[in-house]
């Protein structure tokens, strides 16, 4: 069974008001995401917020299974947080998607598990031009899902911060797929962090190639000192070699934080 998941915890500061709410050609923008989300195959549809008057708000505006909350015993928010409390569900693959990027295709989730099930791995992201992510738009394992509560807490309580990145660096084998395998227009992948960019419509990034890239990140903060810094050279190196700039920065920043003298 497929979950989707819909990032919603966000305060909407630079928009200037709740942006999820916002109406995009007739429909609110969570409405919007949870449908290419059904559209992608989810049986359930939830959203990752922070408090029982969102949840509400959004349940009745997009017809949501539930919410999720990051977990009291984490320390630490952000987009990643919440991926450490999915315990009490089961599936297969975990879809998700902020709740803040209206004009999402399903086919852009739908070939994001498709590439990551023939490459037998954990997680699979966007790749965007010139080596950037969206860490926010993801298929993921349940095997990966499974283990992230340990993962993301040992992260929190090593360096006091969650990053959006660090769920797919703790897979396994992780796909990187050019966002141009994904989608004809880069407007799939476009944000309403502010009016403006709701009114103009323009992505972030444009496409990234038409190519996907296969890695064995394996971020394990369990690990020994030792073979943690080793792991993580590893990373850095490899994300350096193909360009990846959205990811050879976290490990730069792991390796200063973590292995320094």
């Amino acid at each position: 069974m497929r979950i989707g998941l819909v990032l919603a915890g966000g305060e909407g500061r630079r928009f200037g008001g709740d942006k999820l709410l916002a109406l995009v050609d007739g429909e609110v923008s969570i409405a919007r995401v949870a449908e290419a989300l059904r559209e992608a195959g989810a049986s359930l549809v939830y959203a990752a917020t922070r408090s029982g008057e969102r949840c509400r708000l959004y349940t009745e505006a997009a017809g949501l299974d539930g919410c999720i909350y990051d977990p009291p015993w984490l320390g630490c928010g952000g987009p990643a947080a919440a991926l450490a409390g999915l315990g009490g569900l089961r599936g297969k693959v975990l879809l998700v998607a902020p709740g803040d990027m209206p004009w999402l295709e399903p086919g852009v989730l739908r070939g994001l598990e498709a590439f990551m099930e023939e490459a037998g791995a954990e997680a699979a992201l966007p790749l965007h031009a010139g080596g950037y992510l969206d860490t926010l738009a993801a298929a993921m394992s349940w095997s990966l899902v499974e283990r992230l509560p340990g993962v993301l807490g040992r992260l929190c309580r090593l360096r006091g911060e969650l990053r959006a990145s660090d769920p797919a660096r703790a897979a396994e084998r992780l796909v990187l797929v050019g966002s141009g395998l994904l989608a004809s227009s880069p407007l799939a992948f476009a944000h309403i962090n502010t009016r403006e960019a709701l009114r103009s419509r323009e992505p972030k990034n444009p496409l990234g190639p038409k190519q996907a890239y296969i890695l064995e990140p394996g971020l394990d903060p369990a690990a020994p000192r030792g073979r943690l810094c080793t792991g993580l050279r590893m990373e850095l190196e490899e994300y350096r070699r193909l360009g990846i700039r959205h990811l050879e920065r976290q490990a730069a920043r792991d390796m200063e934080r973590l292995c320094s003298p």
